[in-house]
């Protein structure tokens, strides 16, 4: 149970970590415009809110947790409660460095999240890119091998880097209106699944929260 709680929480570290790189260019079967126009927005969202459910599954083992998560620019912070969580958890991330405290175990502390999966795992996992897979985009730099769009123009799967992301329900989500442009929704998935190997990941979320 230790070692599926240590993976959940890294994992999710890097499901919901914001990244500069632009991502790389998958272009949907109709409405091009439309679909470069929705990656330019989700990149300019630097701070957020999400509230959900994440549930694991490995090998002999799985559960699930609560989670809300807020994220200012490049410094977030993540409280996890439930099952996997025993307690409470909370995980704080700065570009430089990420922390994992639970209860009164002392604090858990590396440079990046790549980092802590070796530390409490032993696992080398290439996730770095669901931090673009959970807002609906590919991520740069790895080859797109497959992907399909739904009626919307949204992402419905995606395989990438020997991951195989399927997208379920799309939440519509108010973007914060600005003085050149007022109010607009856009279209934030409200159900992710990845698989890697043996691993996969749900992430539901029930709300999302920009700003």
């Amino acid at each position: 149970m230790i070692r599926l709680l240590s993976l959940t929480l890294i994992l999710f570290i890097l499901l919901v970590s914001g990244c500069a790189q632009q991502p790389q260019k998958v272009q949907p079967p109709t409405n091009k415009e439309d679909w470069a126009k929705h990656q330019s927005q989700i990149l300019e969202i630097r701070d957020w809110q999400a509230t959900g459910k994440l549930g694991v599954k490995v090998p002999n083992d799985g559960g699930s947790a609560s989670i809300h998560w807020q994220q200012n620019d490049s410094d977030y912070q993540i409280d996890l409660n439930g099952p996997l969580g025993l307690g409470k958890m909370t995980i704080n991330g700065k570009p430089d460095s990420v922390t994992l405290i639970q209860g009164d175990k002392p604090p858990q502390t590396a440079k990046t999240a790549e980092e802590l999966i070796i530390k409490n795992t032993g696992w080398n996992i290439p996730v770095t890119q669901l931090a673009y897979w959970v807002r609906g985009l590919p991520a740069p730099k790895a080859k797109v091998t497959r992907y399909a769009f739904n009626e919307q123009g949204g992402l419905s799967e995606l395989e990438q880097a020997g991951w195989k992301i399927v997208y379920g329900d799309y939440v519509q989500t108010t973007l914060p209106a600005t003085t050149a442009n007022p109010s607009e929704n856009i279209a934030l998935p409200g159900r992710i699944t990845a698989e890697f190997k043996d691993v996969r990941l749900t992430l539901i979320i029930r709300e999302w929260q920009l700003q």
